[in-house]
């Protein structure tokens, strides 16, 4: 009886633990700037210019507490319009601004989440000689835990803090876990409610720190970085609580 109570409980916070999935697209700024000639990848790129979403909701982050790569090829993505006059859904410039990481509510989700973002580079090949090049903007090292850099907090964006609880309301560098170097960058937030058209937007918009990020649209440029996530903290403890009191039992 013991051994059945213990496996419904681990059972039932792993579904609550790890089944949960939001989905991840960015948005890119189209300020028709000369990347990395003019201004080098990271650069300030400035905050004009229509912002088109890439691949839309195209790619699944699951919170199951592991790292996951997201990667978005730039000149063969599907471009949606979604904010200024000049988003239009096709690729305008040479180089314009990594403006935001979109995450979508698609399983309904309404427990708070903490997520992790690390590693943000920019791959491309230049034309001529030069081989390919990877440049590695957001990698969060050498910043004081809680450091506003890249990142503004979730509410920050007036298009989606609607969607988003009050509390909790942080992002900053987390010099506590990382997926390469020391550092990370942390977020939390909780949707209002489970409607799956609810989303955030970790906007870059003039951040204290690496603000709106210059990428290079051209060059086979591919924009990627490193995230994981969970679900409300305490929840993710008392599974892992549970689990180790199973082991006990086993011994």
């Amino acid at each position: 009886m013991q051994k059945l109570l213990t496996a419904a409980l681990v059972g039932g916070f792993a579904a609550t633990a790890f089944a949960e999935t939001l989905q991840v697209s960015i948005g890119i700024r189209e300020t028709l700037i000369d990347v990395p000639d003019t201004i080098p990848i990271g650069g300030n790129g400035g905050t004009t210019g229509g912002i088109e979403w890439v691949n839309l909701d195209a790619q699944t982050l699951t919170l199951n507490n592991t790292w996951q790569q997201f990667s978005f090829h730039i000149p063969t993505a599907t471009l949606t319009a979604f904010a200024g006059p000049s988003a239009n859904g096709v690729l305008d410039g040479l180089g314009g601004v990594f403006e935001h990481i979109r995450l979508r509510n698609i399983d309904g989700a309404t427990d708070p989440i903490t997520l992790w973002i690390d590693t943000v580079q920019d791959h491309f090949d230049p034309a001529g000689p030069p081989p390919p090049q990877t440049v590695v903007f957001g990698s969060f090292e050498g910043f004081a835990d809680d450091a506003e850099v890249m990142f503004r907090e979730p509410r920050f964006s007036g298009s989606t803090s609607g969607f988003l609880m009050m509390t909790p309301n942080f992002s900053g560098v987390d010099n506590t876990v990382a997926h390469d170097g020391s550092a990370s960058y942390r977020t939390e937030f909780q949707f209002i409610d489970g409607t799956t058209t609810n989303w955030v937007r970790l906007t870059t918009f003039n951040a204290q720190n690496i603000p709106n990020p210059a990428i290079v649209f051209a060059f086979d440029s591919t924009v990627s970085f490193w995230m994981k996530g969970v679900p409300e903290p305490s929840s993710l403890s008392l599974f892992g609580l549970c689990a180790v009191w199973l082991c006990r039992r086993r011994r």
